[in-house]
């Protein structure tokens, strides 16, 4: 902590940086954070003495002023208002400055909030899924109601196909595709819920895109080996970092669902792990003894962390469970290191169905194994599959082959 202490703070708050220190160091932050909240607090007491404010004065409208004016002058253009809440937390909870009123839900925050409740209870999407949802809601209310709740009744097509032709206009494909998805959700909402009398979900139009004609590309089994062999498992990234690419490579999880992970998941005695799949399903997976292996190795070398049950968490402190973002990081790292081209953690998954369809399993075991809810999304892997197919092609008239 000796970087953080040589920061200079000047008045009115430079009596609470040994503090600060302390509160953050019992968090378990790394000597180079507490170093940046530090650096965050001094700018928060030269902002309060340049005003002539007491720290009383310190809520969030003031911090964005305050990072404004820095971004004005070309200073701190790292820094944003989200960078001080962590020294905002501090301060509130010493008493130092009041808590933030609560504000009033306004009608649109109610609506969505509605819809929420929806997605979570009725759809029962996952809760990494959820977030982009109700960003796709707001931002489709905003453009064709104004945030007005009470112009939703007077929809029309028209508005409905205008955003999207709006959206098309600025984003890529994907990220049209999602406000696609997005709005066609809220529109079958609104209309279950009777808040509009026509059901507009009808009226979004789909952004033309050309049908995947190449199979998935997953990776081979000497690739694989290159990737679990580049983890260094005499470190705890590096056991972690095995753990992660076993449960990806063996078990074909999906990114998110590796991070999803809880302790109460594995049945050590049964050898058996329940997978967190999509749309909240818990799903009973045969659990390898090599896999089983990996997650016990990381889990010793991790020790209890009390208070967090997922299996993977971060190395560095302070400590939370990965992210699905994590997980693709961690492959893109084992690339890097084995010298593989980057690829994302879901060709792993591809890799396993391609080399079980190679060993003889039919498409119905794979897509078990896989959890497939349709048959149809299995048999994406029927291309890969050149010696079933060559039996159905049929002869070209004329030709001796």
């Amino acid at each position: 902590m000796e970087q953080a202490l040589r920061v200079r703070v000047g008045e009115p708050l430079a009596s609470y940086v040994p503090e600060l220190i302390e509160y953050l160091a019992d968090l378990g932050y790394s000597d180079r954070s507490v170093t940046d909240h530090v650096r965050c607090l001094r700018h928060l007491s030269r902002w309060l003495k340049q005003e002539g404010l007491d720290p009383s004065a310190i809520d969030e409208r003031l911090i964005r002023q305050m990072v404004e004016a820095l971004h004005g002058r070309g200073k701190g253009r790292k820094l944003t208002h989200w960078s001080f809440r962590v020294v905002v937390r501090f301060l509130r909870s010493r008493g130092i400055v009041p808590p933030s009123p609560p504000e009033a839900p306004t009608p649109l925050d109610e609506l969505l909030g509605n819809y929420r409740h929806y997605l979570q209870l009725e759809r029962t999407l996952s809760p990494s899924t959820v977030p982009g949802y109700m960003r796709t809601a707001r931002w489709f209310l905003d453009v064709t109601c104004g945030g007005d709740p009470e112009r939703v009744r007077h929809l029309t097509a028209s508005d409905v196909a205008s955003f999207v032709l709006g959206a098309a206009r600025t984003l890529s494909p994907t990220s049209v595709s999602a406000a696609v998805v997005g709005s066609r959700s809220l529109l079958r909402w609104l209309h279950f819920s009777g808040k509009i009398d026509t059901p507009l979900a009808q009226a979004v139009p789909w952004l033309a895109r050309r049908r995947r004609i190449s199979p998935p590309q997953g990776v081979g089994l000497n690739e694989a080996r290159a990737l679990l062999a580049s983890c260094d498992r005499h470190t705890l990234t590096g056991l972690r970092d095995f753990a992660v690419l076993s449960v990806l490579v063996r078990l074909g999880l999906r990114a998110g669902e590796a991070a999803a992970m809880e302790l109460g998941d594995i049945d050590w005695r049964r050898g058996e792990l329940t997978v967190r799949g999509k749309g909240q399903w818990l799903d009973p997976l045969p659990l390898p003894v090599d896999v089983g292996e990996a997650l016990a190795a990381y889990l010793v070398g991790r020790g209890a962390e009390p208070g967090l049950r997922h299996v993977l968490l971060t190395v560095r402190p302070p400590l939370r469970p990965l992210t699905t973002t994590n997980v693709g990081m961690i492959v893109r790292g084992a690339c890097l290191r084995a010298g593989l081209p980057a690829i994302g953690a879901h060709q792993l998954r591809h890799g396993m169905a391609v080399g079980m369809l190679a060993n003889g399993a039919p498409l119905h075991e794979i897509g078990q194994v896989l959890r497939h809810r349709h048959l149809k999304t299995t048999a994406l892997y029927a291309k890969v599959d050149y010696a079933a197919l060559a039996t159905l092609a049929r002869r070209w008239p004329g030709s001796q082959r």
